[in-house]
């Protein structure tokens, strides 16, 4: 799909070429000015929604990254919580609700993560008695604040993508619209050289150009014979 959209922009900024190079033969006319500008404008917003678009895959690279780095620390940070716990003497009911987190989904990782410091926070003291390093619940709450940021950074960056997709594919499908006008000027306008359409259309062509199989060589009476 990607490959079909560059190509079809590639053939359009050459229509577009091709328009300027007869640029004075369709500024004659209000309507040719008006087509061959919608054309530039549709090219050059193209060329801002594909940057876009690689931009928010660069910044859904950088998220997914940080999210496996903010899974590595939320699940450290909780086996050092956990391990303590083992060995603080404090109410069952606490108590007993801490375990290691296992397979869970990043929403399950969070809520974990949020529980267990709401558990903990109230007994801060202790746990750091029995050995808990005394930063460690705030750590671990910056780590989450970190963990929720960039999930959110992969929802928007994967929405600003299929936003650009969808804005990508109606400038493609008005540009189309346009150089049809484009191509009626040129086929109406008496004073418009005759190579002037075939560069147009050859231009606006998307993709490579078919190429026919080769004939098979006709036989002679001989190779008949033979």
């Amino acid at each position: 799909m990607r490959k079909q959209v560059r190509r079809r922009h590639d053939a359009y900024a050459r229509a577009h070429s091709v328009c300027a190079e007869y640029g004075t033969l369709f500024d004659a006319t209000p309507g040719g000015q008006k087509a061959r500008a919608a054309l530039g404008a549709d090219v050059a917003e193209i060329d801002r929604l594909l940057a876009s678009q690689q931009a928010s895959i660069q910044d859904r690279r950088g998220a997914t990254e940080q999210c496996r780095q903010s899974r590595q620390t939320l699940r450290q940070a909780a086996k050092a919580v956990v391990s303590v716990g083992r060995i603080v003497t404090l109410d069952a009911a606490v108590m007993g609700k801490m375990q290691l987190p296992g397979a869970m989904s990043d929403d399950e990782l969070l809520a974990y993560s949020r529980g267990l410091i709401d558990r903990v926070s109230a007994h801060a003291d202790v746990f750091v008695a029995e050995g808990m390093p005394p930063d460690l619940l705030k750590n671990l709450s910056e780590a989450i604040a970190v963990f929720a940021a960039a999930r959110d950074a992969q929802f928007h960056a994967r929405q600003g993508f299929s936003a650009a997709f969808e804005s990508i594919r109606d400038a493609l499908d008005h540009a189309d619209r346009t150089i049809d006008v484009l191509e009626a000027i040129l086929i109406n306008a008496a004073d418009a050289p005759p190579e002037a359409l075939a560069k147009l259309r050859t231009a606006r062509r998307v993709g490579p150009r078919a190429v026919a199989p080769p004939k098979a060589p006709s036989s002679t009476p001989a190779d008949q014979a033979a």
